[in-house]
């Protein structure tokens, strides 16, 4: 077997899910080439069994066990074990259907792209989905233009589980650990930051992210909701180019966020320092500047956030602003 993609799977007590998620990727079409890098992040249940069991069973399928460090961590072990000169992530709760990475491989290969991205599609608890981007195809070659579209919020997006990476650029980056949410955003920045080249063909959405009760993006609100804008002030803080601009402005929308999860979810009273200052710095920013960086959700939303945060908040779902 010639492994050609390496795809990584941390796992946190998922039991329920193994079956599903594992299952879905040893009916790939493209798996006699793959190697799927499970981490268990020290399960406390059966969960590291099932999975000792699976990977006995399939040969391409590698058990790897961590001392609950955190999915960060997690992922930096797969990528430390992951043999192939390409490498995916999955997650264990998802799905992805039978050609999701050979579509991938196969767009990478027509334009040898060190990042290659693909669409998913959001399945919620009533039934329903909605795919996360529009379909279209765009090519990058030009670092500057691809750290632009991924501060402004366009096409590129913040998820590592609808990219394949090659692993030449992804030496020396590690998903940053101590964070709940937005590791991925800051690992996605780090890579583009290496890449001469992106291709995306939105027009596949093979892959389906379950949106969960209690997944780390749907809970009450606590201070993990921070996590994104610590890591986009980070980037701010890090970013020495001509784009420093967009990096603030990319920093302002995660504060929009954040704003948003403490209205959604109960969080202003215990936060209200924060929530007072968060909006100055919204009403602080340059309109002009917004419209000419951010793309049209982001844009929206800012301005409603700066005119009245239960406004922003009655309309959200109808635009789809975020």
């Amino acid at each position: 077997m010639e492994c050609k993609l390496s795809v990584i799977v941390p796992v946190y007590n998922k039991e329920q899910y193994i079956d599903s998620g594992l299952s879905s990727l040893l009916h790939q079409t493209l798996i006699n080439n793959m190697e799927i890098v499970i981490v268990d992040d020290g399960s406390n249940n059966k969960t590291g069994d099932r999975l000792r069991n699976f990977c006995q069973k399939h040969s391409n399928f590698k058990y790897y066990y961590e001392t609950n460090k955190g999915v960060s961590a997690a992922r930096n072990l797969g990528l430390q074990m992951a043999n192939a000169e390409l490498i995916g992530f999955f997650d264990i709760d998802d799905y992805v259907e039978p050609k999701y990475y050979q579509n991938l491989m196969d767009n990478q290969k027509i334009y040898n792209s060190d990042i290659t991205v693909s669409d998913f599609s959001m399945y919620f608890n009533d039934g329903s989905f909605k795919k996360h981007r529009p379909s279209m195809k765009k090519y990058w070659n030009n670092r500057n233009m691809m750290l632009k579209d991924f501060f402004s919020g366009n096409y590129i997006g913040n998820n590592v589980v609808d990219k394949i990476f090659k692993k030449s650029i992804l030496t020396n980056i590690k998903f940053p650990k101590g964070y709940a949410v937005g590791e991925d955003m800051y690992f996605v920045y780090k890579a583009i930051q290496k890449s001469q080249n992106m291709y995306l063909d939105s027009s596949l959405s093979g892959y389906h992210y379950i949106i969960r009760e209690k997944s780390a993006m749907t809970s009450k609100f606590s201070t993990k909701f921070y996590d994104p804008v610590k890591l986009s002030q980070r980037m701010v803080d890090d970013y020495k180019g001509s784009l420093k601009e967009y990096a603030y402005m990319h920093l302002i929308h995660e504060k929009c966020k954040l704003l948003e999860n403490m209205l959604k979810n109960n969080g202003i009273k215990e936060n209200k320092k924060i929530y007072k200052q968060y909006r100055k710095d919204i009403k602080k920013i340059n309109v002009i500047s917004a419209f000419k960086i951010l793309n049209i959700k982001q844009f929206s939303g800012l301005i409603l956030m700066s005119m009245s945060p239960h406004l922003y908040m009655k309309i959200h779902d109808l635009m789809k602003i975020g």
